[in-house]
């Protein structure tokens, strides 16, 4: 059942209050304004009980419904957190309620949020976001740019700033793109003024001008965003054309040879290619909770495997494999050490064909 057709619904994530008129069996509240992605006041929603509460879970209505009848009883409650999951460790929001009677006898209950109201929501929302924001594209292995609202660079992952040989990213990151194109590419600054001065989105397949003066074919995504009035931007994420692009996956699944990746600090299999799984009878619940030195190798052959690694040694080393189908067998394993800058080294281990 949708909003436009059953009224409004209520979220406790964005509560400003709640009073629950128990006559009528009628909630009325307001929602912060930050809630909503179109940039709409917090204005004042009322609706039936069942329909109110229809997108919350069922032991959030039940916990709800439970705390109201304790201020009705009581005269006051909390504060109660109501909305909290026990599974996973989130937690609700913190209500505090107090019954008010008219003149009439006729019974209020008044609930709000332990904390009061923000004094700005759109500050708030904007220091909630960044920390997040900033995160998913820095972390992010596509080409990934962020511009706010006025045009300014906010984020750039790393394969942003290599895609497009940015070497000093202080020169781009703060700085309005209609100023900087030489830095990041006249074609990337004309698509973000484009979708943000026609608050709409774009995508397709289309060569980009590097600040080099090459140019690189990208499938693109330009999505026009707007968290409130005035926060929002535009979000650039984008891959390589067909021609440029290699699924590694795939071509380590090619692989004839049985080959593992291992990380060398927590000894886990990160990766194993399909060979590797068959010969190995590797499950992917092995792969993921369990350390090689407690199924495969003796920590003893990871040992002596890993320190052939880090000196080069090329020639295939001889250790006991612990096959997880109960057959342990004599096996000759070429071991590389492969870099990484933010982790420790993998160990690749290939097996022969």
């Amino acid at each position: 059942m949708s909003d436009t057709v059953a009224g409004p619904v209520l979220r406790l994530s964005g509560l400003l209050y709640l009073i629950a008129d128990l006559s009528a069996m009628r909630l009325v509240w307001q929602e912060s304004s930050s809630q909503t992605f179109e940039g709409q006041g917090g204005r004042l929603l009322e609706a039936s009980f069942s329909d109110a509460m229809r997108m919350l879970p069922p032991q959030t209505q039940k916990n709800l419904l439970g705390f109201i009848q304790t201020v009705l009883r009581k005269g006051k409650a909390g504060p109660t957190e109501i909305g909290g999951d026990a599974d996973t460790g989130l937690s609700g929001v913190t209500l505090y309620g107090l019954r008010y009677d008219t003149e009439g006898g006729q019974p209020f209950i008044i609930c709000h949020p332990v904390g009061g109201i923000p004094e700005n929501e759109g500050g708030a929302v904007v220091r909630g976001l960044a920390p997040i924001l900033k995160h998913f594209v820095e972390n992010s292995t596509k080409i990934v740019l962020t511009v706010d609202n006025y045009g300014y660079i906010r984020y750039a992952s790393p394969a942003f700033m290599q895609t497009f040989g940015i070497t000093d990213p202080a020169l781009c990151l703060g700085r309005n793109i209609a100023h900087i194109p030489k830095r990041v590419g006249k074609t990337l600054a004309l698509l973000t003024l484009t979708a943000l001065t026609r608050r709409a989105g774009a995508s397709g397949r289309g060569r980009f001008q590097l600040p080099s003066g090459d140019s690189i074919l990208l499938n693109y995504s330009a999505v026009f965003f707007r968290v409130s009035e005035t926060v929002g931007g535009v979000l650039f994420s984008a891959e390589p054309g067909e021609n440029g692009r290699v699924d590694i996956g795939r071509v380590f699944d090619a692989l004839t040879a049985p080959v593992l990746v291992i990380d060398s600090k927590t000894r886990k299999i990160l990766s194993a290619n399909k060979v590797a799984r068959k010969i190995y009878a590797l499950t992917q619940q092995i792969i993921d909770d369990t350390p090689i030195t407690e199924t495969l190798l003796h920590p003893k052959s990871f040992t002596a495997l890993l320190e052939a690694a880090r000196k080069g040694v090329v020639a295939p080393q001889s250790v006991v494999i612990n096959s997880m189908d109960g057959v342990s067998k004599n096996k000759r394993l070429r071991a590389m050490l492969i870099e990484a800058d933010d982790a420790p080294p993998r160990l690749m281990l290939e097996g022969k064909a």
